[in-house]
């Protein structure tokens, strides 16, 4: 029987491209699956860096507080408890960070406890105590992050 095909041979044909379909559509919903996987772990990674960018803009916002409390100086009546007039600075990084002042706080520069003295000449008419002072400030990165600190530093404080 020329031209004829026995019938075995017809019903595996079929099997094998079913077999080779089924291996395609699987192969492609491994690739889908991963392809999510890559985008939300950079997702993940950008949050992450966008966060870690206002913490850093926090950081420099209690660093410029501090400058402040380097040069200010405050009057003999000033005690535990009290604040600064004087606010956290603002300013923008060079990656347009923001920072300032901690905008749940209303006050944001305030002494916790004062000492001894750290500095004995009597002749520079002032008082030089030692202080720990109370900070606290925000930074916000350009995606919306926001990131809010609260700071202790201790220093040798000058009073008239």
């Amino acid at each position: 029987m020329i031209g004829r095909i026995p019938l075995r041979r017809r019903r595996e044909g079929g099997a094998a491209l079913l077999v080779a379909m089924l291996m395609l559509a699987l192969m492609a919903l491994i690739g889908f699956a991963s392809m999510d996987t890559v985008m939300r772990d950079r997702q993940v990674a950008g949050n992450t860096s966008r966060y870690q960018s206002a913490v850093y803009a926090a950081d420099a916002a209690v660093s410029a507080s501090l400058d402040v409390l380097r040069t200010e100086i405050t009057s003999a009546a000033l005690s535990p408890g009290d604040c600064l007039t004087a606010t956290v600075p603002t300013g923008t990084l060079p990656n347009n960070t923001t920072f300032g002042p901690d905008s749940t706080a209303t006050n944001q520069i305030c002494m916790i406890a004062a000492a001894e003295p750290c500095i004995a000449d009597t002749s520079l008419e002032l008082n030089f105590f030692y202080t720990v002072w109370n900070i606290r400030a925000q930074g916000q990165a350009p995606g919306g992050s926001l990131a809010r600190i609260q700071a202790t530093a201790g220093r040798c404080h000058s009073f008239n």
